[in-house]
């Protein structure tokens, strides 16, 4: 009995040991998170404020805000903070003011934006967010190692919850941040040209009301029309501004990007001098298409996400970056995303001074089973002959286009597609064919005649312009190539292969696996 009382007694002990130490334990997180609390409020709160004021009668008398009240008086903002409507400021104190240069005009825009029409808790972030202001621009909240940010200025104090809303305190003026296309307006004006270039105005049917016909049939309208801009259509809506629509680009400076197109011009030479001289329709059609769906991105992205190995581009494309080569120093923040700029820009010479090459099947559109039509833009004259798409793992892309014309042909045929964007200079032409089936061709560039060639010797070994030699492969695949010199201004290079004889073979007919052009400077 005196054991059991002994060992129950011993258990009570234990237990109220166990019960003070837990009690001290929760005393001191209670202590720290109090702790904590008031560091926060110390730090982000003003002390015994008047809750029951409004917004406006309390900053008013706030002497350290007194440039601020007297600035929203002057642009007659004062008058929003005095009704009902709940509003969160975010407030340059008098020493933010002092740091403003002369060149900044802080007008009626600039205060608006430093005004949301809600109630913003910060406290609530848990991760980037736009709130929109009274400009009709989005600010971007950030919090950043247990620091708050309003368009990147530090929030230094915090007040509680007034009448009509609350207001942070900053001691740097936040100015409103540009979207891209005000931005590029400023900074890239040959990007922004660019992108203004490619706006047209458009018939929206929805909208317009029909009023009748014309003499040839066709609906007239009452007419509404709508500005459509392609670029903003597959890539990104860089003049408009939303919540939750971010963009990332990863671009050049403008300084770079003509320093890219004098070194472009002195590799080409000749009549090409300087970035003037390199063609605009080059650098809307070639380049610029190159470094924008390799540099838009969705979403806000860090140097770290952008290094991703499966990184896939706006449109949904897998892309590679030299991360290396990003300045992420170059961050800078607009309303409607993050730009970054490249700590070097050069233009990929293949770009101007490769291959370019147009595979047969290029030229023809499916439109049924087995069953193949030219493209619109290939001219095809003479004899009216269906092409046929056929497949071969020995072909160039895959596969490559017959069109036959029976045996010992006499009648006229070609066929005739353009190169697009073509620098002058000496080039060479290089043909890509099966020797079945056959026949004698004049190809000319641009109405000139620059060789004659009977398909069917693609079957043997043929020396190069170049002194190389071509070989067949085990399928018949060969080619066959001829200098290019008329070629004396930019633009387009028209190709034609017209038929002029039945050759050694009588099975004759027009085949193509591919047909390229290289620039080939002496």
């Amino acid at each position: 009995m005196s054991r059991e009382i002994n060992l129950y007694g011993q258990k009570k002990k234990f237990l109220n040991f166990r019960w003070k130490e837990l009690l001290v334990s929760s005393l001191f997180l209670i202590l720290i998170a109090a702790s904590c609390s008031k560091d926060w409020d110390e730090h982000y709160a003003p002390a015994d404020p008047a809750l029951n004021q409004s917004l406006w009668d309390y900053i008013e008398a706030e002497e350290d805000f007194s440039i601020f009240t007297q600035l929203l008086v002057q642009n007659e903002l004062d008058s929003l903070l005095k009704g009902n409507q709940q509003f969160t400021l975010f407030i340059p104190n008098n020493d933010a003011f002092s740091k403003v240069p002369d060149s900044i005009d802080i007008g009626e825009f600039i205060l608006s934006h430093l005004i949301s029409p809600n109630i913003f808790n910060i406290r609530n972030l848990t991760g980037p967010k736009h709130l929109q202001t009274l400009a009709g621009k989005f600010a971007l909240l950030e919090k950043v190692d247990e620091k708050y940010y309003f368009d990147e200025v530090e929030i230094i104090h915090a007040s509680p919850l007034f009448l009509n809303g609350r207001y942070y305190e900053v001691d740097q003026l936040p100015l409103a941040k540009p979207n891209f296309e005000e931005y590029f307006r400023v900074q890239l004006p040959g990007l922004y040209s660019y992108l203004k270039y490619q706006t047209y105005d458009s018939l929206d049917k929805s909208m317009s009301t029909p009023i009748g016909f014309d003499d040839n049939g066709n609906t007239v309208y009452d007419s509404v029309f709508i500005t459509i801009n392609p670029f903003e259509n597959k890539y990104f809506p860089v003049s408009e501004e939303t919540r939750e629509d971010y963009a990332t680009f990863i671009l050049f400076t403008q300084e770079q990007y003509t320093s890219a197109l004098d070194e472009m011009a002195s590799q080409i030479g000749g009549v090409y001098q300087s970035h003037e001289d390199i063609p605009l329709v080059w650098q809307e059609s070639v380049l610029l298409p190159v470094v924008l769906d390799n540099g838009i991105f969705a979403d806000m992205l860090s140097i770290d996400e952008l290094s991703s190995p499966t990184l896939i581009n706006i449109n949904g494309e897998h892309v590679v970056l030299d991360v290396a080569a990003i300045d992420p120093d170059s961050r800078y923040l607009c309303s409607n995303g993050i730009i970054y700029h490249f700590y070097d820009f050069s233009i990929d010479e293949s770009l101007y001074t490769g291959e370019i090459r147009r595979e047969g099947e290029s030229l023809i559109d499916s439109v049924g089973t087995d069953f193949y039509v030219w493209k619109e833009s290939v001219i095809v004259q003479g004899e009216i002959v269906e092409p046929s798409g056929s497949k071969s793992d020995f072909a160039s892309g895959g596969g490559y286009v017959v069109a036959g014309l029976g045996n010992s042909f006499a009648g006229s045929y070609s066929v005739e597609f353009t190169f697009q964007n073509i620098f002058p200079g000496r080039h060479r032409l290089e043909w890509g064919a099966n020797y079945r089936p056959s026949g004698i061709y004049t190809i000319y560039i641009n109405d000139d005649p620059i060789g004659e060639y009977d398909i069917f010797n693609l079957r043997s070994a043929l020396l190069s312009v170049t002194g190389d030699i071509f070989s067949p492969n085990s399928a018949g695949f060969n080619r066959v190539d001829f200098w290019v010199e008329n070629l004396t201004e930019y633009g387009d290079v028209r190709v034609k292969f017209e038929y002029k004889e039945s050759g050694f073979s009588t099975n004759n007919g027009f085949n193509i696996d591919y047909v390229s052009l290289f620039p080939s400077p002496l």
